[in-house]
C-alpha cells in the first residue's frame, strides 16, 4: 500500500506534481499561441486553453492536500526544450509542428501518464485525475481532425516534427524515473504506454499502420542513442 506522507513519497511526488502544474501551464500558453496562428478556431482554442489553466490549479490543490509544494524549478528546466521547440515552430509559422507537439506529442504523454497514476493516485487526487483525463483525448482529438484532411499535405512535416520532438519528450523521463517509481508509476510502462498512444495518433492523422509503427521505431531508436 502506498503511504502519501512518508518523506520519500512527498519528495517525490514534489517533482511531478511540478511536471504536471507547470506542463498543464505550458499547454494553456500553447493554445492560447495556436489560438492566433488558427483565428478561424479561436475560441475552441482559447476554450481548450482554459481548461488546461483549470487542470492546472487542480493539480496544485493535489499537492496542498498532501501538503506538498510542486517543484516548478525543475519542471521549468525539464519542460524548456519542448516549449523551445514549440516556440521556434511558432516564430517560423510552422502551425503543423505546434500542433503536433502540443495536441499529439504532449497529449499523448498527458493520457499515458495520468492513465497510469490514476491506480495508485490518493483518494483527493484520483477524481481529479479521471476527469483531466478526460479531457487531455479531446485536445488530443483536436489535433487529430485539424490534421486528417490536410494530411498529404502535412506528412512530412508531420514526421519531421516527431523525429525532433519526441526524442527531447522521452529525455525528460531519464531524470524522472526514480521519482514515477515511487509514486506507483513504472516509467517502462509510461514510455510504452506513451508510444501505443503516439503509434495511434499517427494512424488518426492519416499514416497507415505500417508508416506509423515505423516511424514510432525510429523515435524509440532516437530516443536511446
Amino acid at each position: 500500500m502506498t503511504t502519501y506522507n512518508s518523506p520519500a513519497y512527498r519528495q517525490a511526488y514534489s517533482r511531478i506534481n511540478g511536471m504536471v502544474v507547470v506542463g498543464e501551464g505550458l499547454a494553456d500558453r500553447h493554445f492560447r499561441r495556436l489560438a492566433a496562428l488558427l483565428p478561424h478556431d479561436r475560441e475552441e482554442l482559447l476554450r481548450l486553453g482554459a481548461m488546461e489553466a483549470r487542470h492546472a490549479r487542480d493539480f496544485v490543490g493535489c499537492g496542498h492536500n498532501l501538503g506538498v509544494k510542486a517543484d516548478a524549478a525543475l519542471a521549468q528546466r525539464l519542460l524548456a526544450p519542448l516549449h523551445q521547440q514549440f516556440q521556434q515552430a511558432e516564430a517560423n509559422g510552422d502551425r503543423v509542428s505546434c500542433l503536433v507537439i502540443q495536441c499529439l506529442i504532449i497529449e499523448c504523454f498527458a493520457v499515458a501518464a495520468y492513465r497510469l497514476y490514476l491506480p495508485v493516485a490518493d483518494p483527493y487526487a484520483a477524481p481529479i485525475t479521471a476527469a483531466v483525463m478526460a479531457d487531455e483525448r479531446e485536445h488530443l482529438n483536436y489535433g487529430e481532425q485539424w490534421l486528417r484532411p490536410r494530411f498529404a499535405a502535412v506528412a512530412a512535416d508531420v514526421e519531421a516534427c516527431a523525429l525532433r520532438a519526441v526524442p527531447v519528450a522521452l529525455g525528460m523521463l531519464h531524470e524522472l524515473r526514480a521519482d514515477l517509481a515511487t509514486i506507483g508509476i513504472d516509467p517502462s510502462a509510461l514510455v510504452a504506454d506513451f508510444t501505443l498512444l503516439f503509434q495511434e495518433s499517427l494512424k488518426a492523422v492519416g499514416f497507415s499502420s505500417k508508416a506509423a509503427r515505423s516511424l514510432v521505431n525510429r523515435l524509440a531508436a532516437r530516443a536511446l542513442a
